[in-house]
């Protein structure tokens, strides 16, 4: 029998936020844009919608696009360096609105920087360096996560007569797993490659002077290439003394020592004729050993290693020895995010005096402020947010630090960020921040942090807000059962009578399916319609019986005087799912109503006793025929309950079927002759015996006697 409706899915929390649409007016520029293949005729215009169509830049400037200040920085504009990293102040709104016609030529682009850009591919990159190629000097693609060796190979195949630095920092997915033969570019001015903190391995940066002698350095620090070159003499014994001194930094003198004996070898090395360009340029660096990674799998250098197993006493002398600190893990996390995560005040404060970067993003886009705001580190968040940490920072999940400390119930690190947020005049009035709070308002309500859901109240929020995903705060502290949450929603003015847009599901819906009893009475008793229906017409009631809550079904029916007998849209009632799904307790309540109508059939003819005979419930079925059940009422299609009781081969239900009255027709015997059980077919060939004996007897007792004839005899003369 197929079901009219189902159980209701748990909506992700990663799909909270309240819905937004695109600007008209940036549909009107995407649709406006030609095909890359027909770049050369679209002119400056139509150039600069592809050049920041392409970026994933910010749009928090979007409301000043138009404003004088905006105007003064376009007209004074650097050229010559085109900034269209993450931290650039440009978005495609604040250029396209009101300022193209202020930049008249591009001639004049000499560096073009992309830092930060996550959303950029090495498609993007071939086709807006290619704009600029002709002046170009120096590129800039650090921490651009989507840019493979595709793009590195586009690069470097190129013709140009000015590039001379081209930089790939952090770049993760760059391995460099391709031979120098395939590189055929000509670049003679090009002097330095970067690829620090790359995937690059050491097939790739050594000898890599030789394709383009002009070079004077390739920078490859905390790369596998770099790890590759520490597991062989006369590095490895090196390696392996400051790998002891890091696992167990009990004396300075121990990093003294290994240092000194560094220096001396790495002296040494570097007059030796046979070293290479990558080599010179590495061993040139001071944390050319500090900055090795431990191994060739995570990663992880000596400070990455301190700050995140919290070793206070080696990150300063690590530090001191000139360990980079904004080198990133397999993950893409600082040691400043690792410290934070660890909540180490001592390491956070070293790292920042030191210039880490406070915004720095892993690949998920977590920033340290994240991290602290998650762990509920209180003096951590305070202190990166006095050294000017953005709080609206997105991770890929579209939460921020409030939004993890709201979920992880860190409610004195919510108090930090909602005190320094609120310093702000726009606080609460940007649409954006209202997202940002209605979102961490859901994450409280589904975790049941009661202080912070009023926290979070008291900035005058719309509890009936409806997020993304068509629920609301109420809506979600039904499902998990938050009675606390659900009280105190419905005191600020949440609509307990609250329908999802798809489906119907209402708050009451939601809390008797997940059979959350102390929810649907708080709900009763805020004047919830209990006789809401979805848009299959099913209740509040259907779903508590589907589920087996037995407890929700009495209070549904005595304190809200629920219709026991009501229907959904395709017939089902409360007594038929219970016999469907096999819930004796609540047969047995249902039946001991007394109002109940046994015989209710659904559209189709279904029978609750025919159903309980179908899903094989024994017991159902004696009680059905004890309560009055018509053993003989058909379906529409003309099958009754012996048949199906009959086709499922059970031979108890057909013994009660046969105790109460059912007749066998020959379906049931078609049935019963294909299981080849003897017994029931014995069983059912009585009965039918009988039947036709019976109704034989019948006949011959209600017939009319027969008509005398008589031959009148013949004569004979």
């Amino acid at each position: 029998m197929k079901r009219s409706f189902s159980c209701v899915e748990n909506p992700s929390t990663e799909a909270l936020c309240p819905s937004t649409t695109a600007s008209p007016r940036r549909a009107r520029l995407l649709a406006s844009t030609t095909a890359l293949n027909k770049l050369d005729a679209l002119g400056e215009e139509g150039l600069i919608r592809h050049v920041f169509g392409f970026l994933n830049v910010k749009e928090h400037h979007r409301s000043k696009c138009v404003s004088s200040h905006w105007k003064a920085i376009i007209e004074t504009l650097d050229l010559p360096r085109l900034d269209l990293s993450a931290a650039s102040p440009l978005d495609p709104n604040t250029l396209e609105l009101a300022f193209v016609s202020t930049l008249h030529s591009y001639a004049d682009v000499r560096e073009i920087d992309f830092t930060g850009q996550r959303g950029l591919s090495d498609r993007d990159l071939l086709v807006l360096t290619s704009c600029f190629w002709s002046r170009l000097e120096r590129i800039v693609v650090d921490d651009c996560l989507a840019i493979t060796d595709f793009g590195l190979l586009a690069i470097l195949n190129a013709q140009s007569q000015r590039l001379h630095t081209v930089s790939f920092h952090h770049c993760k997915l760059l391995t460099g797993r391709f031979a120098q033969t395939s590189i055929s570019g000509h670049h003679p001015s090009l002097h330095t490659l970067d690829f620090t903190d790359t995937r690059v391995g050491l097939s790739l940066v050594q000898g890599l002077e030789q394709c383009f002698p002009s070079l004077r350095a390739i920078h490859a620090a905390h790369t596998p290439a770099h790890w590759q070159m520490f597991q062989k003499q006369p590095w490895l014994d090196v390696h392996q003394e400051w790998l002891r001194c890091v696992l167990h930094p009990f004396h300075d003198a121990q990093f003294r020592l290994v240092v000194a004996d560094f220096s001396q070898l790495k002296q040494r090395h570097a007059a030796s004729a046979s070293t290479s360009l990558w080599e010179r340029t590495l061993l040139s660096h001071a944390s050319a050993l500090v900055d090795v990674p431990m191994d060739n799998d995570k990663m992880v250098s000596a400070l990455l290693y301190a700050c995140e197993n919290d070793v206070e006493m080696l990150v300063p002398r690590l530090l001191k020895l000139g360990a980079a600190v904004n080198l990133t893990d397999k993950d893409g996390a600082t040691p400043l995010c690792l410290a934070a995560a660890a909540g180490s005040v001592s390491n956070v404060s070293h790292l920042l005096a030191r210039g880490a970067c406070v915004n720095a993003r892993t690949i998920s886009l977590a920033t340290p402020l994240y991290f602290a705001s998650e762990m509920d580190w209180t003096e951590v968040v305070t202190l990166l947010l006095q050294h000017n940490a953005t709080p609206d920072s997105k991770t890929i999940a579209n939460t921020t630090a409030l939004c993890v400390a709201a979920k992880n119930g860190s409610r004195s690190s919510v108090h930090q960020l909602m005190r320094h947020r609120a310093r702000r005049p726009s606080f609460v009035k940007k649409k954006t921040t209202l997202e940002e709070l209605m979102l961490a308002l859901c994450l409280a309500c589904e975790r049941s942090h009661v202080g912070i859901v009023r926290d979070l109240l008291a900035f005058g929020l719309d509890p009936n807000t409806v997020m993304e995903n068509g629920v609301t705060p109420l809506y979600l502290a039904c499902q998990m059962g938050h009675k606390d949450i659900v009280q105190v929603l419905c005191g600020h003015g949440a609509n307990p009578n609250f329908r999802r847009a798809h489906g119907g599901v209402s708050c009451l819906y939601i809390a008797a399916q997940e059979g959350k009893l102390d929810v649907v009475a708080l709900l009763l008793q805020c004047g919830v319609d209990a006789h809401a229906t979805m848009d299959d017409q099913s209740a509040a009631l259907h779903i508590a019986v589907r589920m087996g809550h037995l407890d929700i079904v009495q209070l549904l029916h005595m304190t809200a005087q629920c219709n026991l007998n009501m229907q959904t849209r395709s017939g089902l009632s409360p007594l038929f799912i219970a016999c469907e799904e096999g819930h004796n307790a609540i047969v047995d309540y249902l039946l001991s109503t007394g109002v109940v109508q046994v015989n209710l059939q659904t559209y189709n003819g279904t029978t609750p006793l025919f159903v309980a005979c179908q899903k094989r419930h024994p017991a159902i079925v004696a009680k059905l025929c004890q309560a009055g059940a018509d053993v003989n009422l058909a379906k529409a299609n003309g099958t009754y309950p012996m048949d199906a009781a009959a086709m499922i081969g059970d031979a108890a239900i057909v013994a009660t079927l046969l105790e109460f009255g059912a007749r066998v027709g020959g379906l049931a015997l078609h049935f019963a002759e294909k299981k080849h059980d003897d017994n029931l077919m014995a069983l059912l060939m009585a009965r039918f015996h009988a039947q036709w004996n019976t109704t034989h007897a019948l006949i011959q007792a209600t017939a009319p006697p027969p008509m005398p004839t008589s031959i009148a005899p013949c004569s004979h003369r």
